[in-house]
């Protein structure tokens, strides 16, 4: 447990790197710089675009390097990103948006490495038969570092700008590298490159009961602070900090629970449980409504990822795990990356709380994909 937890630490410090920005770019976005709805859709999937494409790259380097490398260069690239997003914000013009652009990018490769790496090296110094515990934790880092960012995000902006939020992101995952140098690397796993198309017809299925559960985390995430300035509510900031809690709470006291009883019926019961959240997001007619569709969302959601992810990793032999993970994880920011543009154009059309009706039909697309989810046993070691 010792293992899981210095892992989660590190995926916690580092994912301040994209929580920081999350919380802070839509009034960047749109105050600083004055663009639409579907710009803002655009540069919050641009990050998401390009850690999708990289994630076969990072799970290669993960298998032929060592994840102990890949999380270390993935945190690297992190703090590269925040200085060029700092730069960026000194020119309200194209050159502004050219940096933002450009760190978004960096970013994206930073959190392919990271936390492909991180899965993976987790389940190598605790064994497959932890599997389930190591996506759990380290996805509770994940949401946890964006359930603080909201509120934190929000107080250092307001004292201190933009520049003052991206310091911690840039501050935290230094501190990530330093403790990642102390934790013992992993026996390098793979001797050979496996390619893509391999992979992917392996773990198609589970990535795209996850692809659809995370349109409403992209929801959420994108457009929560949108809804309560278009209904005049208050405390939008608080919307991912109960997202977030939610999710770590249900990881805290269910983590085991997808080792114990599969990734199925885990997938089953939490799909329903967010199909249930953001159906209240999307009727909420006051901001304690939609603070509890957040918390069913986050409840909810928090289990699907390590319930498909535990049937994807049982289907690949261990030598290939880091691309296993890779191809798996990829689905998630496919998810990221086409529902930014996809919830921008709905919200222009339709208003921010239709974001959430169009999130509440991919989870149900979810639930149904888990429902016909065959559960198979782990290829041994």
């Amino acid at each position: 447990m010792k293992y899981i937890l210095t892992i989660a630490l590190i995926v916690l410090f580092g994912f301040f790197s994209v929580g920081i920005p999350i919380a802070t770019l839509p009034g960047l976005v749109k105050g600083f710089f004055g663009l639409s709805d579907v710009w803002l859709g655009v540069i919050l999937g641009t990050q998401s675009l390009v850690t999708l494409i990289s994630r076969h790259h990072s799970g290669t380097i993960s298998d032929l390097k060592g994840p102990k490398v890949a999380v270390i260069r993935g945190l690297s690239f992190a703090v590269i990103s925040g200085l060029i997003t700092i730069g960026g914000v000194f020119f309200n013009n194209s050159i502004g948006l050219v940096s933002l652009l450009l760190g978004r990018m960096i970013l994206g490769y930073s959190e392919s490495l990271l936390i492909t790496g991180a899965l993976s090296w987790g389940v190598g110094l605790v064994g497959p038969t932890n599997a389930g515990k190591v996506m759990a934790w380290s996805g509770m880092a994940m949401y946890g570092a964006i359930a603080i960012s909201a509120p934190l995000g929000y107080l250092v902006v307001k004292d201190f700008g933009f520049q003052g939020g991206m310091v911690f992101a840039i501050l935290l995952p230094l501190i990530a590298g330093i403790i990642s140098y102390f934790v013992p690397a992993t026996p390098v796993t793979g001797t050979a490159r496996i390619p893509f198309y391999q992979v992917v017809p392996r773990v198609w299925k589970q990535g795209t009961g996850l692809f659809f559960a995370a349109v409403c985390f992209a929801g959420i995430a994108g457009f929560s602070t949108l809804l309560f300035k278009e209904k005049g509510w208050g405390n939008a900031h608080w919307v991912m900090a109960i997202f977030g809690t939610a999710y770590v709470l249900a990881r805290v006291f269910f983590a085991q629970s997808v080792d114990k009883y599969g990734g199925r019926t885990i997938a089953l019961i939490f799909s329903a449980v967010a199909i249930l959240g953001q159906y209240l997001l999307w009727q909420a007619n006051s901001s304690s409504v939609a603070f509890v569709g957040a918390a069913l969302t986050g409840f909810g959601y928090s289990l699907v990822f390590p319930a498909f992810g535990v049937e994807a990793v049982k289907n690949m032999e261990p030598q290939f795990r880091g691309v296993a993970l890779g191809a798996y994880v990829a689905f998630f920011d496919l998810a990221l990356g086409v529902t930014g543009p996809l919830a921008g154009f709905v919200a222009n059309y339709f208003g921010y709380a239709a974001v959430y009706a169009f999130g509440m039909i991919t989870c149900g697309i979810s639930f149904f994909i888990a429902l016909n989810l065959k559960e198979k046993k782990k290829i041994s070691e």
